[in-house]
């Protein structure tokens, strides 16, 4: 028996709720941009007249909430290409572990033989 041990456990990570938690996450991102830019078309036509404090306040207000519209939606497509990075390294720890078991499996076989031929000598 080689003098190491694999990794017996499969990784245990549900890859479909991953891509989909990640297909969540740009689609609302790009709902956010594309609500901001509508909502930034409509502003510029009801302030085409619109003067005074008032109009100050709101371009203001107007302008931290489109901004944030848009951190928020890159915030998400981060977050969702965290998701897929951690989706890939699942995947390739399942496939390091695959290898192992069947390295492991090459030198028992190995070793197996040897004996088997070792006893055959005798």
């Amino acid at each position: 028996m080689p003098n190491w041990q694999p990794n017996w456990q499969n990784v245990l990570w549900n890859y479909g709720a991953a891509e989909a938690a990640a297909a969540a996450l740009r689609r609302a991102a790009d709902v956010l941009d594309q609500t901001a830019d509508e909502r930034a078309r409509v502003a510029d036509e009801a302030r085409a007249e619109w003067r005074g404090r008032y109009r100050d306040e709101f371009d203001d207000k107007f302008a931290q909430t489109l901004r944030r519209a848009h951190e928020l939606a890159g915030e998400y497509r981060a977050a969702a290409n965290r998701i897929l990075g951690a989706n890939q390294q699942a995947r390739e720890e399942q496939a390091r572990r695959e290898r192992d078991r069947e390295r492991w499996r090459l030198e028992q076989e190995a070793e197996d033989r040897a004996r088997q031929q070792q006893a055959r000598s005798r």
